[in-house]
């Protein structure tokens, strides 16, 4: 039990995660979190969308709701909505027997008065490749942003809380941004990997 000054000081628990922090540790954690709130709950909003990918069907197609999209110089029939994005949506999309992931931008954005309605993200020879391609290529992103954001937190931590044990908060806040990206199993056999690389790069023959 921790104690100071001969009374114990009582840890609480971090929701979405195993951490147990200080009311003073929480504190700091609280206001960390704060900054990169907003970016947390858009890659959990977007890593749902993705974990239900593997569900569903792809068979059925929504193209008469959904209309043609126009990339690269071709027209393609959408055959499905896979993400909803804050300024868009990402569509697969087919020509002929080719498949496409398309991200369709917000027709009244910078982006797309600049480079168009839409953008070709990968192409393949089956509608179930072409998804499965995007899911893994967009999980990738989303771990990189989660890594963006805990260093976006730590910079406030430790700039603004460096006597709250900012290492114990760090801990806790990065904990919850790599749950966001990855099941609890998968992290600690992606981590474990990370450790042996590490090491292996530290040996010397």
């Amino acid at each position: 039990m921790l104690t100071r000054d001969g009374k114990s000081i009582e840890r609480r628990d971090v929701p979405g995660t195993s951490q147990r922090l200080t009311d003073t540790e929480l504190a700091a954690y609280n206001a960390a979190f704060a900054t990169i709130e907003r970016d947390f709950s858009q890659i959990e909003n977007i890593k749902g969308q993705l974990d239900r990918l593997d569900q569903i069907s792809l068979e059925k197609s929504d193209s008469k709701s959904l209309g043609t999209v126009t990339a690269n110089g071709k027209d393609w029939n959408a055959h499905k909505v896979l993400v909803n994005l804050p300024k868009g949506e990402v569509l697969l999309c087919q020509e002929g027997d080719q498949w496409a992931v398309i991200q369709r931008h917000n027709i009244a954005g910078r982006y797309a008065q600049t480079h168009g309605e839409a953008s070709v993200l990968l192409t393949g020879d089956s509608a179930r490749q072409a998804v499965d391609e995007y899911s893994s290529q967009a999980n990738h992103t989303l771990r990189f942003m989660a890594r963006n954001a805990t260093a976006k937190a730590q910079g406030v931590v430790w700039e603004k809380y460096p006597d709250n044990n900012p290492s114990q908060v760090m801990h806790a806040i990065s904990e919850r941004c790599a749950l966001a990206v990855d099941d609890p199993r998968t992290l600690e056999q992606r981590q474990e990997l990370d450790r042996s690389i590490k090491q292996s790069r530290g040996m010397s023959i």
